[in-house]
This record gives structure tokens, C-alpha cells and sequence, in this order.
């Protein structure tokens, strides 16, 4: 019995000792958490940088022909929509927040001239509102991009638009009917108001350079102009090509009709800008340049019959813009961070 009873104490200070040994092993609850927060986790900081991003991605147009497309965007505050709303109107709370949800903006918003209440346009970014001194996090943006139909766009926009997400309507999708003298007016405007204009015989040439380059990748867009100008260091009148154009030696040798066509271009956009108009023969007034293209045949070319300058020059729009024949606008209106703000500011039940 004796022998039988020292075999069992033996057996427990074994296990007594295992077990304490394995309790000195472990480490602390506390050491452990240390450990962790000493050593932060790659993917949490590859989190943070993404985060740290635009949140949501403009649309890709590289596709497009460029003159045929223009971007803008408009700063909204949603304080000031949410003001009008509930204090003047007398909106609840939450029947507001879902009325800005369902909100499509008017064609005439886009194009305004002037931002107005609740739209604003920022110094930089972070400023308060100017109307109501909201900080940003209830600031909203709409990115516009729009699409002048014809041959070259409208298969690419049908493309774009069938791509885009339809649930919650993130993309408005707004048309306008106009006429094609209205937007080579506008195209004329954008034009120049993008190029700037300096007052020396470089600053003449890289001008001139910029707006023939403009016209004629709005006259035909599928060249890559940019890059033929990149090869190129001047424009030339051609005598041996009757019609389109033709790189030589690193000059551009454009046929007959379609340089002067580019006179009258520069002229066009030049003489908004400084006294008569500024072309690659040098500057002209309007009888000037009336002279000169009715000598080169152009007039006879296009079909204009008028004796009087003023009258040719009216005749010469129609011919160069393509007159009042129609054509459409289409407005992508991205409200995808529109939505976004208005969820994150929704009041509670």
C-alpha cells in the first residue's frame, strides 16, 4: 500500500509541474495585444491609401473625338437645398433628403453663365459655402460631360450609355435640340476662350498653330492631329493636291480649299481678340480678306455670290457651320457623389 500511494504522489507533482510550466509559457493577455499594435498590418495601410483616392472615377472619353465633347462641374450645398426645403417650404426632414435623391438637373442649370444659389464655385477646395458657410462634407458635385452628336460620336455614346448603372439612376442621360451654327458658335467661343494669346511673333505662331490644329480635328476627327502636328513645324498652301492634305519634310500642305477655309477660322476667332484678324498670311480686315479669297476662288468654290463683303461674310458662316439644319446635345450628368452625400446626411427615424 505504501509503494501504491508514493506512485500516485509521484504522478501529481508530474502533472503539477507540466502545468506550471505550460502557465510560465503562455503570455499575458495583455503582452499579446501589445504585440499586435507594435506590428500594424500591411493591408489595413494599402486600405488607407485607397481610401485616400477619389472615391468615385471619372468617365473615360479618351474615345471620343475631342472638339466634339466638353466637361464642367458644379458644385452644389445640399445645407442650402435642405434649407429651402424644410424652413420656406415646410418639407419634413426626411421627405427633403429623398426629394434631392430624385433630383435631375435642367439643362438651362448647365448652362448657366453664372453659378447661383445653391450652386457655387469654390476658391479651393475645402471653402464653406458662400450662401449659408457649410463646410464641404455637405458640398455635392455633378460632373457634365457633353456629347455633340454626328457620325463620329453618336456610336460611341450608345456604347458609353448602355454601360453605365442603371439602379438608383447615378446617370442622368438630358438632350438638347439645336442647330448646327449654334454650336460651331459655341465651339468658336470654347476655342478661344482655351487658348492664350500673347503678344509677340512666337506667341502669333504657337497660336496659330493651336486653333489650326482645333479646326481641323473638328473638321476631320478620325486623324490624330495632335500627333501629325508633333512631325509638323508649318502649314502650307499646296499646289499639287486639289483636295485634303499630305505631310512633307515636316511641313503640312493643305489642298487649296481647306486652307483658306482655315484663314477664314482664324480670322474668326483672331479678331475678337485684337484689331482685324490674325491668319498664317498675316492680318487682314474684312474687305481684306474678301479680296483674297474671292482671288484664290474660294467664294466661287463654296457657292457665295454676294458682291458686298458683309453679305459674303454671312454667307461664309452658313457655309462653314453648316447653317440651321439641326443637330442634337446629349448631357451625362454623373450624380453619383450627389447620392452619395445625401445618404451619408440622412436624419434619423
Amino acid at each position: 500500500m505504501a509503494g501504491k500511494r508514493a506512485k500516485v504522489a509521484k504522478k501529481q507533482t508530474k502533472k503539477a509541474a507540466t502545468k506550471s510550466a505550460k502557465v510560465r509559457a503562455k503570455p499575458a493577455a495583455g503582452a499579446k495585444r501589445a504585440v499586435k499594435k507594435a506590428r500594424p498590418s500591411t493591408r489595413k495601410a494599402a486600405a488607407k491609401k485607397v481610401a485616400a483616392g477619389p472615391k468615385f472615377k471619372p468617365l473615360d472619353l479618351s474615345e471620343f473625338p475631342p472638339e466634339a465633347v466638353t466637361q464642367k462641374e458644379l458644385n452644389i450645398c445640399l445645407a442650402c437645398v435642405l434649407d429651402v426645403f424644410t424652413r420656406h417650404m415646410g418639407i419634413a426632414p426626411r421627405a427633403a433628403h429623398l426629394a434631392i435623391k430624385r433630383y435631375m438637373p435642367a439643362i438651362a442649370e448647365l448652362n448657366a453663365a453664372q453659378a447661383t444659389r445653391p450652386y457655387f464655385l469654390p476658391d479651393s477646395a475645402g471653402d464653406p459655402c458662400p450662401y449659408c458657410g457649410a463646410p464641404s462634407k455637405r458640398h455635392a458635385r455633378l460632373s457634365v460631360y457633353r456629347i455633340e452628336s454626328g457620325k463620329p460620336t453618336d456610336a460611341l455614346r450608345r456604347a458609353l450609355v448602355k454601360k453605365l448603372p442603371k439602379s438608383g439612376d447615378p446617370f442622368v442621360i438630358l438632350e438638347e435640340k439645336a442647330t448646327r451654327q449654334h454650336a460651331f458658335y459655341q465651339w468658336l467661343d470654347k476655342t478661344s476662350a482655351e487658348i492664350e494669346h500673347e503678344e509677340s511673333e512666337e506667341g502669333d505662331r504657337r497660336w496659330l498653330r493651336e486653333i489650326s490644329r482645333h479646326y481641323l480635328s473638328r473638321k476631320e476627327p478620325q486623324e490624330d492631329w495632335p500627333a501629325l502636328f508633333g512631325q509638323t513645324h508649318a502649314i502650307r498652301r499646296s499646289r499639287r493636291i486639289e483636295s485634303g492634305w499630305e505631310v512633307d519634310t515636316g511641313r503640312l500642305f493643305l489642298a487649296p480649299t481647306l486652307f483658306d477655309e482655315l484663314l477664314l477660322v482664324q480670322y474668326l476667332v483672331s479678331r475678337s481678340h485684337r484689331a482685324g484678324g490674325l491668319t498664317l498670311e498675316g492680318r487682314y480686315t474684312l474687305p481684306e480678306l474678301f479680296v483674297r479669297l474671292r482671288n484664290a476662288s474660294y467664294l466661287r468654290t463654296v457657292g457665295v455670290r454676294a458682291q458686298n463683303p458683309s453679305d459674303a461674310f454671312e454667307e461664309l458662316l452658313a457655309y462653314l457651320s453648316g447653317g440651321e439644319s439641326w443637330l442634337k446635345f446629349y448631357y451625362i450628368v454623373d450624380r453619383r457623389e450627389l447620392l452619395d452625400r445625401v445618404d451619408a446626411l440622412r436624419p434619423a427615424r
